[in-house]
């Protein structure tokens, strides 16, 4: 899109509501036109994942209509339980498939796992550090695909789809992150059932985690001294394994769908070495830079957020965008074919007049060289079925011969519960622990490879995976540091099976 574009809308698409925000470029500032939301209907998004495309659409349609809203060039967030936000370190010398690079690591991760994704990324100012830095998202391509269609029947134009964290960002980063040169800043955002917690240092991004927050307490109390516990993590990490931290911290909290207690703030404040400051969905609004104050009410910040990227106002430098090349490709075509029929409209008026003559003998030889073409394909299309035809019955064939065979060797494959074991490894895995990557290596063994906060955490996880009554032996292969600008600690564990209590 380009940025001399006006007005724009930023649409967050929950589990629970639809919230927009309209907005104008007017000069040099940014004025919020409206500000709108509605409850999602019931049963159209279950978990994160669209189960009515219909009804959500008109949903979406009515709540722009009845407060006429015009805007058709847009900005979406995408808040599932299967998109991946991460930093990558990328592989030395830029190489040209980077691209592939990025796939790769992304497909390694258990909520992409048998998805078709869609992706993409973008560099990292390193600070101090050597080498280059990625940000990669990931995504279910076709719940983005999905989201994308719905929207079109919105009458909406999608421009960018990308994470809500973004948004999220992008909102408050002048007021929040913006020329903190001497402290840290840690932003935690409660939203669409997952918490994103991001660590800035001197205005770049440093650090990103996002975790599921679907199985934790939410009692309000309680679900305030998990957050806590969880920021706590990750200052005590940059104080004692990162040399050049600045010590200083300032932590933003935003709990956007997700309920807190009024003493919240306090609470937090207290358990948190830090100057805190808690926000809502709404009133988070307070720390952007747009003027709001003819709107009715606070808007959305995410939804602020998104439209500001649209506008092209206080970039980021994090920019990524997952909506389907497909998409561009389609509103290009239509582009071309307006442009098309125009010039149709003017010429041929002039062409039939000195061409009439000549357009029956013309349309005698294209109609013949198209059915001259129809009937080569046909032959061909009829030869190579015929052919596939013969091979497959020669194998029918061949294996209705050897029934008795075919059976053996189905039942001496092992087929493992999968279920058991990845929901066993969940429950074993310690706080201070991230699986990258889990494989299995023939029927009996299986192989997790990740990160871990130190090596004592790395020793723990193996202790833990040994209690399981189906892992035989664990055994800490590989464990290092090399490599690894994060200070995390890489790991390999080698677990063979209990064939017994994982058969299906």
């Amino acid at each position: 899109m380009k940025l001399g574009a006006k007005t724009v809308l930023g649409i967050d698409i929950s589990d629970s509501r639809i919230s927009m925000a309209l907005l104008r470029r007017i000069k040099n500032s940014v004025k919020v036109l409206k500000a709108v939301s509605a409850p999602i209907p019931k049963g159209a998004i279950k978990d994160g994942c669209i189960e009515e495309p219909e009804v959500l659409a008109k949903a979406i349609k009515e709540l722009k209509s009845h407060n006429k809203i015009r805007a058709r060039k847009a900005a979406i967030s995408l808040s599932t339980c299967s998109t991946i936000v991460h930093i990558l370190d990328a592989p030395k010398g830029a190489p040209s498939n980077i691209g592939q690079f990025v796939q790769k690591e992304l497909k390694s991760y258990i909520a992409l796992s048998g998805k078709a994704i869609a992706f993409d990324f973008c560099g990292i100012k390193s600070g101090q550090r050597s080498g280059n830095r990625l940000l990669a998202v990931g995504g279910d391509s076709k719940e983005i695909a999905l989201l994308n269609v719905i929207c079109g029947q919105a009458h909406l134009d999608v421009q960018v789809i990308e994470p809500s964290i973004l948004g999220y960002i992008r909102a408050l980063y002048a007021e929040r992150i913006e020329g903190k040169f001497d402290n840290n800043v840690l932003m935690a955002v409660l939203h669409g059932g997952v918490l994103t917690l991001c660590v800035f240092r001197k205005q770049m991004l440093d650090f990103i985690r996002v975790k599921d927050i679907s199985g934790e307490n939410t009692k309000a109390n309680e679900l305030c001294q998990w957050l806590a516990g969880e920021i706590n993590a990750i200052i005590q990490f940059y104080d004692i394994e990162v040399a050049d931290s600045s010590g200083k911290w300032e932590v933003t909290i935003v709990a956007d769908d997700v309920q807190l207690p009024e003493d919240a703030a306090a609470s937090l404040s207290d358990n948190i070495a830090s100057a805190v400051e808690v926000r809502t969905g709404q009133n988070a609004c307070r720390d952007t830079i747009v003027d709001y104050n003819s709107c009715k009410g606070e808007p959305s910040a995410l939804a602020i957020g998104l439209a500001m990227g649209l506008l092209g106002i206080r970039q980021t430098g994090l920019k990524v965008n997952l909506v389907p090349p497909e998409s561009a490709e389609v509103k290009s075509a239509k582009k071309q074919l307006v442009f098309t029929c125009v010039v149709i409209a003017v010429v041929i008026p002039l062409l039939t007049i000195a061409a009439a003559m000549g357009i029956s003998r013309l349309a005698d030889k294209t109609k013949k060289s198209i059915l001259d073409r129809k009937q080569a394909e046909l032959t061909e299309d009829i030869s190579s079925i015929s052919k596939e035809l013969t091979f497959l019955n020669q194998q029918i064939e061949l294996l209705s011969e050897r029934p008795a065979e075919i059976s053996e060797i189905l039942d001496s494959r092992l087929v493992l519960d999968w279920a058991k074991i990845l929901n066993g490894v969940r429950v074993q895995t310690p706080e201070s622990v991230r699986i990258t990557e889990l494989y299995s290596v023939g029927d009996n063994r299986i192989v997790l490879e990740g990160l871990a906060l130190t090596y004592e955490s790395a020793r723990l996880f193996e202790k833990t995976l040994n209690d399981l009554d189906f892992i035989n032996l664990a055994s800490l292969n590989e464990v290092s540091r090399e490599d690894n600008e994060n200070g995390f600690v890489m790991y390999k564990i080698n677990c063979s099976l209990n064939s017994e209590k994982i058969k299906i």
